[in-house]
């Protein structure tokens, strides 16, 4: 009985760790998308991040190219987690979960993640070949307000890594209240 709980804790760790993943991947997907004016396909202009780096000539078009490919290859792995988050779940509400199916799940999704992963850094490195010091700097500040924005949690935002929906409103415990 207690190496069934332990399963059951393994795997639910691990759904929370992907749940996690995906969240700040598709939020990093959406803070893309506040930077760019979507088009009516639902697809990013990249031309106004080019624009942004004031590319221009066959520079810009290789930058556009490579964001759009990487728009695309994020959006199918998205999908593709999603998947397999709703075919693990499946799995686990049975009568008797097979543990082998659940870790194929798990090791898919970790597959799906590395190959996310590695799309997001091709994408930065191929940026980088074609832009000069002074739009890698730009690039690079892009990015890392991106991730900053990412990294922000409910309706009002808050500091990166700060709790959801921005600053505690209550008084803290050990304080007492101005006399």
């Amino acid at each position: 009985m207690k190496r069934a709980w332990v399963w059951v804790a393994l795997v639910l760790s691990l759904g929370i760790n992907v749940g996690v993943l995906a969240t700040i991947g598709l939020t990093r997907m959406r803070t893309t998308a506040r930077w760019e004016q979507l088009r009516p396909d639902g697809r990013p202009d990249m031309g106004r991040f080019a624009d942004h780096l004031r590319l221009r000539g066959g520079e810009r078009e290789q930058f556009v190219e490579i964001q759009r490919r990487l728009f695309e290859t994020a959006r199918q792995k998205s999908q593709e987690l999603e998947s397999l988050r709703a075919e693990l779940r499946r799995e686990m509400s049975t009568a008797e979960p097979d543990p082998v199916k659940i870790d194929e799940f798990l090791t898919r999704s970790g597959e799906v993640y590395q190959a996310l992963d590695r799309a997001f850094v091709e994408s930065i490195l191929a940026s980088r070949e074609i832009l000069t010091p002074e739009q890698q700097q730009r690039y690079f500040h892009i990015l890392t307000r991106m991730r900053e924005g990412a990294m922000r949690f409910g309706p009002r935002g808050g500091p990166p890594g700060g709790p959801p929906g921005g600053p505690p409103t209550h008084r803290p415990r050990n304080r007492r209240p101005p006399s």
